[in-house]
């Protein structure tokens, strides 16, 4: 092995053992490194890079995050919720103190045949509400990764929403609006290609139990800090220039300040 290929093999034993990674890493050598009397690469002398398996004998340490279980309302409240009061644009709960959840409206407007404006019930009422297993990560998810889990959420889809009120044909963006006026806006494609909902009970109990709030928009494949609390209204626009879409370079930029760490093999740390 070279030496080179040692770097990376104790890199990622080290990072593993860190981690609390029990499953096979991989890195990958970009080239052999020369020994000081080997000859300079040429076209008869070629580099080559070939993949470095680790296997640890032994691993100690816990998976923070299982894909497979459902977190309950605790842990959510404890590890996401309290997050979120700050990271998930939703700090109207005092205001809405008193209020059930079902009786919470909201107004779809703007460029949609049907316009409407109904209570979370009415929404349940009409066949229009559904449960299924959703995840959540915070876009402030600390190094060790706990604050990320799956929840069984009930809701009212997006796509069945908009099937409601049929957005018109230059529709091009939807703007969720919380109580206190905080706005989230994004394209319209972009939501309708996710399983998109807004939650209003999660694990069969009030939102409040666990996150916090009325309702929240939860966005498949979106970290949380688009997941606005408190909507009170949904309004599709035609803009001229749609939102950037999260996964942009755009958007992510506008993030000034990402509380998370990369660490990469080898020690390096950005």
């Amino acid at each position: 092995m070279t030496t080179l290929k040692k770097t990376a093999a104790l890199g990622a034993s080290a990072l593993m053992a860190l981690g609390g990674v029990g499953a096979t890493f991989a890195t990958v050598a970009t080239a052999d490194a020369q020994q000081p009397d080997a000859p300079a690469a040429t076209a008869e002398h070629a580099v080559s890079s070939e993949t470095v398996m680790v296997k640890p004998v032994q691993v100690a340490g816990e998976f923070a995050f299982t894909q497979t279980e459902v977190a309950s309302n605790e842990y959510l409240s404890r590890m996401i919720g309290e997050a979120s009061k700050y990271l998930c644009n939703a700090q109207t709960m005092a205001a809405n103190e008193g209020t059930a959840a079902e009786d919470w409206t909201f107004a779809v407007r703007g460029a949609v045949k049907n316009p409407e404006s109904l209570s979370l019930a009415e929404f349940r009422d009409s066949g229009h509400a559904k449960t299924l297993v959703m995840g959540c990560t915070c876009m402030g998810n600390p190094v060790d990764g706990q604050a990320t889990a799956n929840a069984e959420v009930t809701g009212i889809p997006l796509q069945d929403l908009f099937e409601m009120v049929q957005p018109e044909a230059g529709a091009n963006t939807v703007v969720f609006t919380s109580a206190d006026g905080y706005e989230v806006a994004l394209p319209l494609s972009y939501v309708v290609q996710r399983y998109s909902a807004i939650v209003f009970a999660v694990n069969d109990a009030p939102l409040v139990e666990s996150v916090g709030g009325m309702n929240q928009l939860w966005l498949g494949s979106t970290p949380a800090s688009y997941f606005a609390r408190d909507i009170v209204a949904v309004e599709f626009q035609e803009r001229q220039t749609p939102p950037p879409s999260p996964t942009s370079d755009e958007a992510r930029a506008e993030l000034q300040n990402l509380p998370n760490i990369g660490v990469l093999y080898g020690g390096e740390v950005r």
